[in-house]
């Protein structure tokens, strides 16, 4: 059992490290001139300041691409439910940024302030937050000890902890525990989640299990898919399926399969989506080894020369391949990752195929295996047996159509969620 002493030692020498490593950071960003450093540094524009310096803001964490689509949904709910509140979105990922920029989820978005002193007191006197909100499993020490410190309502919302990330949590339970007891309450996904937590030394008082929000993402706008639809190329009798999250190491396990999939029909189409857009390149360079042609999806605007297959290097398109598709597999399922959104065909009446690495999306895949919606892979040599039932359209929309009943029972977490939300608020 750690001992109060033991917990403000960690937090001491924590606080201590980010304060000599400091200086440093700071040099790097002035001799780099790096716009993204000096704002991670809580170095912010006066034009941006004055944008938030009136009324009252909410400021909500989500680290990258994944958290920004899931919590889409809830910044739309929480705007109608208080539109005198500004959303103030942060991330760790450039990507996610963006994102959340393209789809105006957020009033002001800005990359995340480092976990030190100085860059978290600039982004606090700047944001000036009634309340602060952290998605799903970003953990800062300082960050959230800062906010306790300033008596700010700090909850976690759609919070999970990973198998794999629980053990480093339970080694650093000195320095992270008093972090963690700073949220006012934690509305997370599962009732292991709720677990994990508890164990970390969180009141199971303030642990509310609310479901996860990944089963609330609304479907792509028709109108967007019919123009993804002629991007591709796509033409009535052709027949798309999608490798959808592809993760570094699926791809050789994922690749060699391509052709034998293409064979079933000269009416198969692919589209292949890495989890990472810098690895576009790689994955078209690797088919070409196999003498595999393929197409870059931003290339496809200049004309298609007949490629059957269509590497995917823009963001934001995912969903409408999925919604395109006569079945789907989704990807950190064959490695050991945990899994990334399995639902998200199923939201537009499409089966999914998913490796054996679902930690992440436990309660997903096993509803939808259950209700046959879902397909386990043992390994990737099965993908193209499952591909070549999904020929039959008939068999493809009844399962697509089991799948979708399984999730749809599933949802209402986002407008829970915000409820619990709104009980923390203290501003009349």
């Amino acid at each position: 059992m750690t001992s109060s002493r033991d917990k403000n030692i960690a937090v001491f020498l924590y606080q201590a490290l980010m304060g000599l490593l400091y200086p440093f950071v700071r040099l790097a960003s002035l001799l780099s001139g790096s716009s993204s450093l000096r704002e991670r540094l809580g170095f912010y524009s006066e034009k941006d300041k004055e944008k938030i310096s009136v009324g009252y803001n909410v400021w909500l964490h989500a680290a990258s691409a994944g958290e920004v689509n899931a919590i889409t949904p809830f910044c739309q709910i929480l705007r109608k439910a208080k539109p005198e509140a500004r959303i103030i979105l942060t991330t760790t990922s450039q990507t996610g940024k963006k994102i959340a920029l393209e789809k105006g989820v957020a009033d002001a978005v800005f990359l995340a302030p480092l976990d030190m002193s100085g860059p978290l007191k600039r982004a606090f006197q700047a944001f000036r937050p009634v309340m602060v909100l952290v998605a799903e499993t970003e953990f800062w020490p300082n960050w959230f000890l800062r906010a306790g410190r300033n008596g700010i309502p700090l909850l976690l919302v759609n919070g999970r902890i990973s198998e794999k990330s629980f053990p480093t949590y339970k080694r650093l339970k000195a320095l992270f525990a008093p972090a963690l007891n700073c949220f006012s309450e934690c509305m997370v996904q599962t009732k292991t989640d709720m677990e994990r937590l508890a164990d970390l030394g969180v009141s199971e008082k303030r642990i509310f299990v609310a479901g996860q929000m990944k089963y609330d993402l609304s479907t792509p706008d028709v109108g967007e898919v019919e123009k993804f639809k002629s991007a591709l190329g796509l033409q009535k009798p052709d027949i798309l399926f999608t490798l959808g999250s592809v993760r570094e190491g699926e791809d050789d396990l994922l690749l060699p399969l391509v052709p034998e999939i293409l064979r079933f029909s000269p009416d198969v189409k692919l589209l292949i989506a890495p989890r990472h857009l810098k690895n576009a390149a790689v994955f078209q360079e690797k088919l070409k080894r196999i003498n595999q042609t393929s197409v870059l999806r931003s290339e496809l605007e200049k004309g298609s020369k007949g490629e059957r297959v269509v590497v995917l290097d823009t963001l934001g398109e995912l969903s409408l391949a999925y919604a395109l598709s006569r079945a789907a597999f989704v990807g950190g399922t064959l490695v050991p990752v945990g899994g990334h959104n399995v639902m998200e065909p199923t939201l537009c009446l499409v089966p999914v195929c998913f490796g054996p690495y679902t930690s992440n999306v436990k309660e997903a895949a096993e509803a939808l295996t259950q209700s046959g919606g879902g397909f386990l892979l043992k390994n990737a040599s099965e993908l193209p047996g499952l591909f070549q039932r999904f020929l039959d359209e008939g068999f493809a929309k009844e399962a697509g159509a089991k799948g979708f009943v399984s999730v749809a029972a599933m949802r209402g977490t986002t407008e829970r969620t915000v409820q619990r939300v709104l009980q923390h608020w203290t501003i009349n």
